[in-house]
């Protein structure tokens, strides 16, 4: 086999577990990564000149190309609208400015209203970009003031934890961080069977949160957006769980007399 070949069959092999696989595309710095938030516009320009390549090459499956092009359009997406969204929480700490030194909501547009400084369009802006961004804005109104931002992101816990319902978290919170914040887990809470989803469509399903977990991913690594559910099925109690067993017994004793009757 060429040298040509071989490469065509590692860039093959390293792009089918970038699109087939989340944990696998999720790898922070690798040269696929494009669900990062802390990606740079200059490395999300260079992922998606890796992705519309591929989409575009004859070397891999129509299947394969489909999904590097799917891919290159999210990407090229999120370049034009940029990271933020209505109801995004940003933490600001402002040097001296106590006014500013705050956790601010993100409005339509997307939009940030901070006292004195105004109203700045978000659009386009990602979330490596946001610090900076808001820095400039500052410092037209309150020289050489030092900015911090953290970008929080609104996701909802539910089902087995002590306190079910919205929290908001870092992007470099674990999602052991976000069970502990929702008052941690309920004692009938099984966290081996937890999944997170958007919207009505699975995001993470059970077995793959679990490999994330082990491997310390955090929520921002997961891609997780304001909105998204974390969900932990809860057991069944054992009185419920008896009465199933009753049930489906049932059920089958008619099925086994059926059988029998066409036996003989």
């Amino acid at each position: 086999m060429s040298h040509r070949s071989l490469w065509r069959v590692g860039v093959g092999v390293a792009l089918c577990a970038a699109l087939s696989a989340r944990v696998a595309g999720a790898q922070e710095g690798g040269p696929w990564d494009y669900r990062s938030p802390t990606a740079s516009r200059l490395q999300l320009e260079q992922v998606l000149a890796r992705y519309q390549a591929a989409g575009q090459s004859p070397a891999y499956s129509q299947r394969l190309r489909a999904s590097a092009a799917a891919v290159a359009d999210s990407i090229r997406a999120r370049l034009t609208r940029g990271d933020l969204r209505a109801g995004d929480r940003l933490r600001l700490t402002v040097s001296e400015q106590a006014i500013l030194s705050d956790t601010f909501t993100v409005t339509a547009g997307p939009a940030l209203v901070l006292p004195v400084v105004g109203t700045m369009d978000l659009t386009g802006v990602l979330q490596s970009e946001l610090e900076d961004r808001i820095a400039a804005r500052v410092d037209s109104v309150y020289r050489a003031a030092v900015v911090h931002v953290v970008p929080l992101t609104r996701i909802a816990v539910l089902g087995g934890v002590a306190r079910p319902g919205f929290i908001a978290l870092p992007s470099n919170a674990l999602v052991d961080d976000a069970i502990t914040t929702a008052g941690g887990l309920a004692p009938d809470g099984q966290l081996a069977e937890a999944y997170v989803e958007r919207g009505r469509q699975p995001l993470w399903s059970a077995d793959s949160l679990q490999v994330a977990m082990r491997e310390r991913r955090t929520i921002g690594d997961l891609g997780l957006q304001s909105g998204d559910r974390i969900v932990v099925p809860t057991a069944l109690p054992r009185d419920a769980s008896r009465t199933v067993q009753t049930i489906s017994y049932l059920v089958t004793i008619p099925l086994s007399l059926y059988a029998l009757l066409k036996l003989f």
